[in-house]
């Protein structure tokens, strides 16, 4: 019968398994543990008081489930997203529960039609008509 060799390892086959495994424990703690990356959230916007994003959702396919044409958007810590309640960031951030960093339009997105500005008021002038009064001598 023939001797068996010794089988030799196979160094790179190790150090790749091994890096592998560096590489997921890192990603889980980076994600899992520490939430170090930022959600873009959508709250519910008056476009007659303030510039508001919009997007037309009678088209189908164009909103998400929140169903909001109008909106603003707020960039907030993965792990503040916690304290939204029902996935809904919206009195969270308005009480300051979460710190929000809201995306502001510009003039560029405002004539894109990604963003609506509100319509200047007019102002209504009521002419003021004063009375004058006569005396009458008799």
């Amino acid at each position: 019968m023939p001797e068996e060799e010794p089988k030799s390892h196979n160094v790179f086959l190790y150090i790749l398994l091994i890096s592998c495994a560096v590489v997921i424990a890192t990603s889980f703690y980076f994600f899992y543990f520490k939430k170090d990356y930022n959600f873009i959230v959508e709250t519910a916007c008056d476009n007659t008081k303030e510039t508001c994003f919009y997007r037309d959702c009678s088209i189908d396919g164009e909103c998400p489930p929140n169903n909001l044409s109008y909106y603003n958007q707020y960039t907030i810590k993965a792990r503040d997203f916690s304290a939204c309640v029902n996935e809904d960031c919206t009195s969270a951030i308005q009480s300051g529960a979460v710190q929000g960093e809201k995306t502001e339009c510009t003039e560029e997105d405002i004539t894109n039609e990604v963003c609506v500005a509100p319509e200047p008021e007019e102002e209504i002038v009521i002419p003021v008509v004063e009375e004058v009064k006569v005396n009458k001598k008799k």
